[in-house]
Order: C-alpha cells, then sequence, then structure tokens
C-alpha cells in the first residue's frame, strides 16, 4: 500500500507544483504585463511631451513668419506712402512753378502792351 500511498503523494505533491508554477507563471505575467503597460504609459508621456514642445516650437516659428509678413507689409505701406507723398510735393512743385511761369508770362505781355500803347500814343 505504501506504493498507492506514495503514488498518490506524487500526484498530490505534483499537482501543488503545478498549482505552485500556474500562480508563479500568472503573477510573472502579470507583473511583465503591469511593467509593459507602465513602459507603454511612459513612451506615451514622453511622446506627448516631444509632440507638445515640437508643436510649441512649429508654432513659435508660425508667429515669427507671421510677424516678418506684416513687418513687411507694414514697410511696403510706408515705403508706398512715401512714395505718394513724394510725388504729391513734386506735383505740387510743378504747379507752383507753371503759375509762377505764367505769372511772369503775364507780368512781360503786360509791360509789351504797356510799351506798345506807350509808343501808340507818342
Amino acid at each position: 500500500m505504501r506504493t498507492y500511498d506514495s503514488f498518490f503523494e506524487d500526484i498530490e505533491q505534483r499537482r501543488a507544483e503545478l498549482a505552485q508554477r500556474k500562480s508563479d507563471q500568472m503573477a510573472r505575467l502579470k507583473s511583465q504585463s503591469d511593467q509593459g503597460a507602465s513602459e507603454t504609459q511612459e513612451r506615451i508621456k514622453a511622446n506627448q511631451k516631444r509632440i507638445a514642445a515640437n508643436q510649441d516650437e512649429a508654432d513659435k516659428k508660425k508667429q515669427e513668419l507671421i510677424n516678418k509678413r506684416k513687418e513687411a507689409e507694414a514697410a511696403r505701406e510706408e515705403q508706398k506712402q512715401k512714395r505718394e507723398d513724394e510725388k504729391r510735393l513734386k506735383d505740387e512743385i510743378r504747379q507752383d512753378l507753371a503759375k509762377e511761369r505764367e505769372d511772369r508770362r503775364k507780368d512781360i505781355e503786360k509791360k509789351r502792351m504797356e510799351k506798345e500803347r506807350a509808343q501808340v500814343e507818342d
């Protein structure tokens, strides 16, 4: 009977060892799963930080380009206004010169007419 007892003891011992191995294996898998999940979460957080940093940098560059574009537009508008002011001043000067020439021509014509009248009267 000892053989049956030892046989059953061996089976019980093997079942206990199998149950222990199974629980150890489940604990190891759970640990690996938890570790993998935490590593994944860490990678996700790191990627989110990297993406946020890249987005901030891209936003800064975009804002710089917008500012440069606005500055260039303002400079063009200023140059355009300056050209228009210069053109207006030149037109005023031309008009003044033309008026002065016309006034001189009228004065000369008036003096000539007076001379002719004076000669006719003499």
